[in-house]
């Protein structure tokens, strides 16, 4: 056995009868693995912040300047906050999955939501600066580690 070494192994001091012990490196595809489930839980948090401001742009419309909106009313603004929501939580489930289309879908969605909430920006800014800061930590957490080679 001497002279042999299994791959992704490196040896280091010696084991009995003067072999070296292998020890083993700690492989690149779970390195980011605590990334990806960063993301897909903040995905969960993005997607009940998106439920609750379109829940409540459909119920009560108090808590908004709705003159300050870009274009149409509140019950159009809810409802694509709760589109959004729904496929946030979707991908949620498919990056807890480790699935490379979760990794893309999150992105794309991440980067919908991010617009929707800098176009919507003027019915209620402190909401939306908060989704859009959650949005730019899974996009990050997503393209640093979210991708398989």
């Amino acid at each position: 056995m001497t002279g042999t070494q299994v791959p992704g192994t490196t040896t280091h001091g010696n084991g009995p009868a003067g072999q070296r012990a292998p020890v083993r490196e700690l492989r690149q595809d779970t390195e980011g693995r605590g990334w990806v489930t960063f993301a897909a839980v903040m995905f969960l948090i993005a997607a009940t912040f998106n439920a609750v401001y379109g829940i409540s742009a459909l119920a009560n419309d108090d808590y908004f300047a709705v003159d300050e909106l870009l274009f149409g009313d509140l019950s159009l603004w809810g409802a694509l906050y709760l589109t959004v929501a729904a496929a946030q939580a979707v991908t949620a489930l498919l990056l807890f999955a480790r699935s490379s289309i979760g990794a893309f879908l999150g992105v794309l969605i991440a980067m919908l939501s991010a617009t929707l909430a800098l176009v919507s920006i003027g019915a209620y800014p402190l909401w939306s600066i908060t989704i859009m800061v959650v949005d730019g930590l899974i996009i990050y957490g997503l393209t640093v580690y979210g991708f398989d080679d």
